[in-house]
């Protein structure tokens, strides 16, 4: 959901944590008029549209997309090489489809931020802003079926976070890596299957996939690309994986960690232990000179 005042996303609230201060100050109010939250010195939309005080049931709204998303959105169709188009919130049934017998499709009303397609408006990648509302569990669970649907589709998807701002040349890299990268379909599901029950998918009908994301450290800091998990990836693919107990122990954290954040990844415990060491590893590694700049993983 978008907040009423400002359009920033507020989750399943009409006003967003910025918004809902200022409506404790006074500044903020629901309006008796249109029965929607503006300041209070605004005057209402309702009586300067029509001064019989008539109210209607559906409004325009006043942005398509929050301020926050028209930045990114602007850096996007910088970084976007020609011939190449991005739409703002786009519909999934738009650009995907669902091959079995069902009539109910409901999974795919859910919108994504922003959809790059060809020039042939073939869709290519689907790019999602996330604020700090993705972190309820109804935004994460939100996320987890829209990120299978598009992986099942073989639409590739790039995650960008408002708290670390708009990096033109982080953008334009993702980008281009996602555009030139092969598609590579993860199975998730099966026909007549309910979407989000992957766990009647038989292990050899699933399609390798070469596994390259940090499960403990994304779980613990809720993204593969924040400041502390691109340290800890350079850490990886610069040190460790250049000498032969480094190699070592990546496999052996590939082979143990997802299944450790399938058992106990949504355990506060989890999170609290492993951030207490994480944080200092990353501290230490830090100090040593390793970067916490946007990073991209090598081929």
């Amino acid at each position: 959901m978008k907040c009423q005042v400002c359009g920033s996303e507020s989750g399943k609230y009409p006003l967003c944590r910025v918004c809902n201060i200022k409506k404790e100050q006074g500044d903020i109010i629901k309006c008796p008029s249109c029965g929607r939250w503006h300041y209070v010195n605004q005057l209402c939309t309702a009586s300067i549209s029509h001064s019989d005080d008539q109210s209607y049931l559906y409004e325009k709204k006043q942005s398509l997309i929050s301020k926050s998303e028209q930045a990114f959105f602007a850096a996007i169709k910088e970084s976007l090489p020609p011939d190449y188009y991005v739409f703002p919130q786009i519909n999934l049934a738009s650009f995907i489809e669902k091959n079995d017998n069902s009539r109910y499709h409901n999974e795919l009303f859910r919108n994504v931020d922003f959809l790059i397609t060809s020039s042939t408006y073939n869709p290519l990648v689907v790019i999602e802003i996330n604020d700090m509302t993705h972190m309820d569990a109804e935004r994460k669970e939100r996320d987890t079926k829209v990120g299978k649907i598009c992986d099942e589709a073989g639409v590739r998807r790039i995650t960008f976070w408002t708290s670390y701002g708009v990096n033109n040349t982080y953008i334009k890299e993702k980008i281009a890596e996602a555009i030139s990268s092969p598609v590579n379909r993860i199975h998730h599901f099966s026909i007549n299957q309910p979407v989000g029950d992957t766990n009647t998918i038989p292990d050899g009908s699933r399609k390798k996939v070469k596994k390259r994301g940090c499960y403990i450290a994304t779980c613990v800091y809720k993204s593969y690309d924040c400041a502390e998990v691109w340290t800890l990836r350079r850490f990886r693919d610069n040190t460790l994986s250049q000498i032969w107990y480094g190699r070592l122990f990546i496999r052996i954290y590939y082979a143990v960690s997802p299944i450790l954040v399938k058992w106990f990844g949504k355990a506060k415990w989890f999170e609290r232990f492993w951030k207490r060491i994480l944080n200092k590893l990353v501290k230490e590694l830090q100090s040593r000179g390793l970067s916490n700049e946007p990073y991209i993983d090598p081929n």
